[in-house]
């Protein structure tokens, strides 16, 4: 007789051991004095140092960092609260230029850069998990597959701005560092195993000299929903009170959506409500904080009423460097038939090395490539890549089809009739 899936399940977690709390003990940080006897006595201790932060997304305006995790192979872990420190030279002294361990290293890089903190090498186990196209990539997920074992992850969306920090908040957040140190040697066996080691080097020095991408133009154009802003007095409105909403959260240092979700400035742009109680009586403006802020919603509902349609905002222009290439077959068919090509063969390739298309080369990379044919020599294309930042394994790998792009027989046949 077949095995049920839930008989299955079961043999499967039999296999799993499951961490309720840290092996090794967890040191609060939370004072001056705390911190210069805690960075004096890891000084002593072998690099590389596993580390993360805890932030508190979806409640404060910030995404500055609340709380770090900071353990060395052997050491005990240690939970710095930065928010209760005034100086934080001792462990800048202790971590900047070292090697750190990080798991989504872009999701802590910017908070941690925030407090003077730059890293001198980076191993990021979940982009390492990416290059070789593991089934999972999460912690989680990882330590699963890797040391069988599983972690509770109940407080990964709570509040981390709170004070006092809970007992239970602090043994879940120890957690994210246990393991670091194991995983990575693991993962630089199977690196070396498949021979790219050094590709995720490459990967690994580029993080060390990232920055997060700067505030993009009009964000309150992003604000969800907005398909259904049809433009002129409506996108007015949602301008508005978005940059309202966003100076008030800044003020208070709340997220946007906690002062005023998106919903409600959409429904407020659609129906422009005749009085403060037509706004308050707004399915969406159902929360306690949107209602107590009804007149300045209200308010700024007027002030867009009243602009002139001059002043209304206007479509966006694109701003890349080539049109939606969607009309490239009409516009440029030589450029999408390279494009295409290019297409098919990341995909090839992606299959052939194990290393999800995504991270073979940025796509808009390859978009302006065969937009614009830059280059149509091997030295010159390599000189291109990399002044656009790809890294050298990209080069290596992807010089080669852009060049063979040129030589695609229907590509040949569209520039011919162009």
């Amino acid at each position: 007789m077949s095995e049920s899936l839930e008989e299955i399940a079961l043999e499967e977690a039999d296999f799993l051991t499951h961490i309720t709390k840290p092996i090794r003990p967890i040191h609060l940080i939370d004072s001056q004095e705390l911190l210069v006897s805690f960075s004096k006595k890891l000084s002593t201790e072998a690099e590389p140092f596993a580390l993360d932060a805890e932030r508190a997304s979806g409640f404060k305006y910030s995404q500055r960092a609340y709380l770090l995790q900071i353990s060395s192979a052997t050491s005990d872990i240690y939970l710095i609260d930065p928010t209760g420190i005034d100086d934080l030279t001792p462990l800048r002294d202790l971590l900047n230029n070292k090697s750190w361990i990080l798991h989504a290293a872009t999701q802590d890089l910017s908070c941690l850069h925030e407090l003077g903190l730059k890293p001198g090498e980076i191993f990021d186990t979940e982009l390492a998990a990416r290059l070789m196209s593991l089934p999972h990539v999460g912690l989680g997920g990882l330590l699963e597959d890797e040391l069988q074992i599983t972690l509770d992850k109940e407080h990964s969306a709570a509040d981390w701005s709170k004070r006092p920090l809970p007992q239970d908040w602090l043994i879940y957040a120890a957690l994210d560092v246990e393991f670091l140190h194991q995983l990575r040697n693991i993962l630089i066996t199977k690196l070396t195993a498949s021979n790219k080691l050094e590709l995720a080097t490459q990967e690994f020095q580029a993080l060390c000299v990232w920055q997060s991408p700067g505030a993009k133009p009009d964000p309150w154009r992003r604000t969800s929903g907005m398909h259904e802003v049809r433009g002129g007095i409506e996108a007015a409105i949602v301008k508005q009170i978005w940059l309202k909403r966003d100076e008030i959260a800044q003020e208070r240092d709340i997220a946007p959506g906690r002062v005023l979700n998106d919903a409600a400035i959409v429904e407020i742009a659609a129906q422009k409500p005749k009085t403060e109680t037509g706004l308050k009586s707004l399915p969406s403006i159902k929360y306690r904080p949107a209602k107590n802020d009804s007149a300045i919603w209200f308010e700024q509902l007027q002030i867009a009423l009243q602009l002139p349609a001059d002043q209304w905002p206007v479509k966006q222009k694109a701003t890349e460097t080539y049109p939606a290439p969607k009309s490239w077959l009409e516009r440029r068919p030589e450029a999408y038939q390279r494009l295409q090509f290019m297409k098919a063969a990341l995909h090839q390739l992606g299959e052939e090395t194990q290393i999800p298309v995504e991270h073979l080369c940025l796509p808009d990379l390859v978009k302006r490539w065969c937009w614009d044919k830059p280059s149509q020599d091997e030295e010159s294309t390599q000189q291109w890549l990399l002044a656009h930042g790809a890294r050298s394994w990209q080069v290596e790998k992807i010089t080669p089809l852009l060049l063979k792009s040129l030589d695609n027989p229907e590509v040949d046949e569209f520039e011919e009739l162009g």
